[in-house]
C-alpha cells in the first residue's frame, strides 16, 4: 500500500514539512501500550510508536529490503528511499496520523501508518516489512495494533491501494470483516471496515 500517500506527500510535504501537532483530551482510560512484545524463532521482537529518531534505522531497513518490497509498498521504483519520504513516515501527530515500527534485535524491521482523510472517519493506512521478516506475523501485529490505536481516535474505516500481485497485504485485509475491493488497472482499491471501539474509550481532541 501507499500510491495514495505518495501522492498526498508531494503536494503537502514539500520542505519544510508540515508539522501538525494535536492535543488529546486526558481520559481515565488508558491508551494501549507504547511498546508490545512476542517472540519469534527465539527473537523477541516489538511494535511500538516510531519517532523521528527512528529515521536513520528506517533507511537501513529499507537498505535491506528488495527492490520488490519496496515498490509494493510505494507503487515507485525508488533505488534510495528520498529523505523527505523516511521523514513523512516518522511525522505523526497520534490523532490524524499515526506510525509504528516493529524492532528485533535493535533493528526496525517493519513500519505501518495512517493518515485521517479529511473530517470524516476514514484513513490511508500502509505498511511494510523487510523481507526477511515476512509472513512472521509481523505486518499482522502492526496492522492490529494500528487498528486499535485507529479507532480510538474515531476512525471507522481504513483504505489502501494494494497492488494486484501483493497477496500477503491483499491476505491482511481480507481479515478485516466487510473489506470492499475495487481495482483499476492491476491495483486494488481497498476499504476495510475496523472493529469498533467501545464509545466510551474513543479519545478525541481537547476543545
Amino acid at each position: 500500500m501507499g500510491a495514495g500517500a505518495i501522492r498526498w506527500a508531494l503536494q503537502q510535504a514539500a520542505p519544510p514539512l508540515r508539522v501538525v501537532l494535536a492535543d488529546i483530551t486526558k481520559s481515565h482510560f488508558t491508551p494501549p501500550p507504547t511498546r508490545k512484545a512476542r517472540t519469534v524463532n527465539d527473537t523477541q521482537i516489538y511494535t511500538r510508536i516510531a519517532s523521528p529518531s527512528d529515521a536513520e534505522k528506517l533507511r537501513a531497513m529499507f537498505a535491506r529490503s528488495s527492490t520488490e518490497t519496496v515498490y509494493r509498498r510505494f507503487h515507485t521504483p525508488f533505488p534510495e528511499v528520498p529523505g523527505w519520504m523516511v521523514s513523512l513516515m516518522l511525522d505523526a501527530d497520534h490523532h490524524d496520523k499515526e506510525a509504528l515500527v516493529a524492532v528485533a534485535e535493535e533493528k526496525i524491521v517493519g513500519h505501518a501508518m495512517y493518515a485521517r482523510l479529511g473530517d470524516d472517519g476514514e484513513a490511508e493506512m500502509a505498511i511494510i516489512v523487510e523481507d526477511s521478516w515476512q509472513s512472521k506475523g509481523v505486518g499482522k501485529s502492526l496492522l492490529m495494533e494500528l487498528e486499535e490505536r485507529a479507532g480510538l481516535r474515531g476512525i471507522e474505516t481504513f483504505t489502501g491501494e494494494v497492488l494486484g500481485h501483493n497477496r500477503p497485504m491483499l491476505g491482511l485485509a481480507a481479515t478485516f470483516p466487510g473489506t470492499e475491493y475495487a481495482t483499476e488497472e492491476g491495483v486494488y482499491h481497498v476499504r476495510m471496515p475496523l472493529r469498533k471501539a467501545p464509545a466510551a474509550q474513543t479519545l478525541g481532541r481537547a476543545a
